[in-house]
C-alpha cells in the first residue's frame, strides 16, 4: 500500500521517538536532528515551538502505521530553518519515504519564509548524504563531533583561575556577551533578540575577570544543548573556559535535575575536545552539515 504523508499530531509521539531512537542506534542512520530516546524530551523540546509542531513536522503512514518522519523547526528570530529527519523505519525502505518526507518538509520552510535550510547527517548515513545533496543541500563547515553528559559522570573542576567568577548574565552584560559571541563564533547565526531573550530567561553563563567579561555560553534546557562556549584570546590558556563549564553545569543541574545534555565542537577542535573529555562528557555522534539555499 502506498504511504500518505500528514502533519505531526501528539498521539503520534510514541512512534516517532522510537524512529529517531533508532537512528540513534546505528551510526549509518544518524541524523543531527531529532535526537529523542524517550517522549519528555521530545514533548519539552517541541512545547513552545511557534509555528507549533503540528506545522511544522509531518509522518509518512502505511496502513495507519507511522513508519517515517521529517520536518523542520524556524526559531523564532532565525532566517534559516533547522531539519528534523527525514527518518524511514528500516523495513519501509526502497519506498522513496525519506524523499518524500524531504520534500515535504522543504514546502513547509517555504511557507515559514526561511531563507535556507540547514540539515545534519551522520558521517556514515551515507543514503542520508545523498538524499540531501540529490535536493541541492550543500556541505557546510567541517563535520562536528557531538558529546553528551549526564550529572553522575560530571567531574567537576575545583578552584577558579585567580581573580575569575562565574555568574548568570544580565541584560547588562549583553554588549560585552555579543562582541564576545562574535569574536569567537564569526560565523554565528544566533541573533541578537535571540540573546537577549536568553539573558531575559537565565541560560546565559559568564565568567568575569577583573570586572570584564572573558567567557560565555549558553546552555538551552528546552533541547538540553550547550551552545557557544567562547573564551575571550587574551584569557584562553588559563582554564577560564573548563571552569566556566564546570560551575554552569552545577548550577544548571541544581535546577533542572538529572538531565543529561549535549554539545557539538569542531571534530579537529582537540583543545576543546580535551576540555570536554576530561569534565566527563562522552562523544556520541559526528554529523556533517548541509545547507540549502530557498
Amino acid at each position: 500500500m502506498a504511504a500518505s504523508l500528514r502533519s505531526y499530531e501528539p498521539r503520534d509521539a510514541d512512534a516517532v521517538v522510537e524512529l529517531s531512537r533508532a537512528a540513534l542506534s546505528r551510526p549509518e542512520l544518524h541524523v543531527g536532528n531529532p535526537l529523542w530516546t524517550v517522549r519528555e524530551q521530545l514533548e519539552t523540546e517541541i512545547a513552545d515551538w511557534e509555528p507549533p509542531a503540528t506545522e511544522t513536522l509531518c509522518v509518512a503512514e502505511i496502513d495507519g502505521q507511522v513508519l517515517g518522519f521529517g520536518g523542520v523547526e524556524h526559531p523564532r528570530g532565525f532566517t534559516h530553518a533547522e531539519l528534523f529527519g527525514p527518518l524511514v523505519a528500516v523495513d519501509a525502505r526502497g519506498q522513496r519515504l525519506g524523499t518524500q518526507l524531504l520534500e515535504r518538509s522543504l514546502e513547509i520552510a517555504r511557507g515559514l519564509g526561511a531563507e535556507s535550510v540547514i540539515a545534519s547527517v551522520g558521517k556514515q548515513n551515507s543514503r542520508g548524504r545523498m538524499i540531501v545533496e540529490a535536493a541541492g543541500f550543500h556541505p557546510r563547515g567541517r563535520p562536528q563531533a557531538t558529546f553528551r553528559l549526564s550529572p553522575g559522570e560530571h567531574r567537576p573542576l575545583g578552584e577558579p583561575p585567580d581573580g575569575t567568577e562565574v555568574r548568570l548574565a544580565t541584560r547588562e552584560d549583553l554588549p560585552a556577551a555579543l562582541e564576545l559571541y562574535r569574536e569567537c563564533f564569526p560565523e554565528g547565526r544566533f541573533p541578537e533578540a535571540v540573546w537577549r531573550e536568553n539573558l531575559e530567561v537565565g541560560t546565559v553563563y559568564t565568567a568575569v575577570h577583573d570586572g570584564d567579561l572573558v567567557a560565555v555560553l549558553n546552555i538551552d534546557p528546552t533541547d538540553r544543548w550547550i551552545y557557544h562556549v567562547g573564551v575571550t584570546a587574551s584569557e584562553r590558556n588559563r582554564g577560564v573556559g573548563s571552569f566556566l563549564l564546570s560551575r554552569s553545569l552545577e548550577d544548571y543541574w541544581q535546577r533542572h535535575p538529572g538531565e543529561t545534555l549535549g554539545l557539538d565542537v569542531d571534530r579537529d577542535n582537540v583543545p576543546a575536545i580535551k576540555l570536554y573529555r576530561r569534565q566527563g562528557f562522552a562523544p556520541w555522534l559526528v554529523l556533517q552539515s548541509f545547507e540549502l539555499a530557498l
